[in-house]
């Protein structure tokens, strides 16, 4: 593969995970608004997620054992084909409640229904782009390389609310449908443009013939992987801590700051973007510069998500309630290539998509649990939860600072 053949395919494949991260965000942007105008509980929104998390995080590492198997192509392709196809039957559920035609129970269900099915399969997108990523790097560059998957993803975060924010003027399932048509596109073209990855290809059909049940086996047994268990906990808790304080941080706005729902929606809007930002300049410039290890990359971090959560324990004001979320996202830029890079350079090239899915799942299993212990912390103590980080990443630097 010559140089610029090679920067077209990373340019390509860095496309669909900013397709897929852009379709993420626009949907948690709009989803409140579209379960309103739904007559849906807030509640009920809450699980609607949950259960989309849940299987994401037990969807990636099968999908990313699969890809050694199958190749990175085919299984990329079939994750953004079911994305297409799961947020368009998501936005149709949403059309009929919005108009009456499904209500209660069964219009819960359709949700619930068209979301999982749609998590389940486009969870093969983000563990095949880091494989493949991974294929195409030397041990030397994969924190950079993983940097840049990280770059892409938080590139998509930062226009998905933009947009379906414009496009929801029109209508509210628009930016859904939207999203459909874009990813579908970005389906056909991987389909058609993007090669194998070189590994795949030089290593031929596997030996062992694909088999299911031992793949589903071998994927959730992944989690005991003592290789590995080090840095998935070192993963899941950045997340956790990332959707503590995210889950949080509009009623602080309105019980801190005293703003109505609409200004702290507004604020948790701006401070949102404002780390996604600054998660962009982590992966995009930061860490590309360093060339840091990726251990020596995490003991950077970690005290950086730390400093976040200390001064938002006693922000006085929006301003700096912004700030402490910008850190965050700083140390959270910094940390989720570290983590990928960590993982991926622990196995065998054999390996890859294994781990690139372990590592996948980190996101999915920090928003399962982190908005349920923050709101449940906030609702005792408004300050509880930001404690609750803080005395988490005490351990957590000393074992960043162990990692080897």
């Amino acid at each position: 593969m010559t140089e610029l053949a090679a920067r077209r395919t990373q340019a390509m494949l860095l496309t669909a995970v900013a397709v897929t991260g852009m379709g993420q965000t626009l949907v948690f942007a709009i989803l409140p608004s579209l379960g309103r105008a739904a007559g849906i509980a807030d509640v009920k929104v809450g699980l609607i997620i949950s259960c989309s998390s849940l299987m994401f995080a037990l969807a990636s590492p099968v999908w990313g054992r699969t890809s050694e198997y199958l190749g990175r192509k085919p299984v990329l392709v079939i994750g953004l084909a079911g994305y297409a196809v799961g947020t368009a039957l998501f936005a149709t559920a949403f059309w009929f409640g919005i108009r009456g035609v499904m209500t209660g129970l069964l219009l819960i269900t359709a949700l619930i229904a068209s979301r999982v099915l749609q998590a389940s399969i486009m969870a093969a997108t983000p563990p095949a782009a880091a494989a493949y990523m991974a294929d195409t790097s030397s041990p030397a560059t994969r924190t950079k390389a993983m940097g840049r998957i990280g770059a892409a993803h938080n590139l998509g975060t930062v226009v998905g609310p933009a947009v379906g924010g414009l496009i929801a003027g029109i209508s509210l399932v628009a930016p859904l449908y939207m999203v459909a048509v874009i990813t579908a596109v970005m389906a056909l073209w991987v389909w058609r443009a993007l090669p194998e990855s070189p590994y795949i290809l030089q290593r031929g059909r596997p030996k062992a013939p694909f088999s299911l049940s031992a793949t589903l086996r071998s994927s959730f047994t992944a989690y005991t992987d003592r290789r590995l268990t080090d840095i998935l906990l070192v993963g899941l808790m950045l997340f956790v801590a990332f959707a503590i304080v995210q889950q949080t941080l509009g009623f602080l706005f309105q019980d801190r700051l005293a703003m109505s729902p609409q200004q702290a929606a507004g604020g948790v809007g701006i401070a949102m973007m404002c780390a996604a930002l600054t998660s962009l300049l982590a992966q995009a410039v930061i860490v590309q510069r360093l060339g840091w290890s990726p251990e020596a990359i995490l003991r950077l971090a970690v005290p950086m998500m730390g400093s976040g959560v200390l001064l938002l324990l006693w922000a006085p004001d929006q301003l700096w309630v912004t700030v402490s979320v910008m850190l965050l996202g700083l140390g959270l830029g910094l940390g989720m290539p570290g983590v990928s890079s960590a993982a991926s350079l622990r196995v065998g090239v054999e390996e890859q998509g294994a781990v690139a899915g372990l590592m996948s799942a980190c996101p999915a299993l920090g928003f399962i649990f982190g908005p349920v212990i923050g709101t449940g912390l906030y609702q005792l103590q408004p300050h509880w939860p930001y404690l609750l980080v803080l005395v988490l990443f005490v351990p957590l630097m000393l074992a960043v600072w162990r990692l080897r």
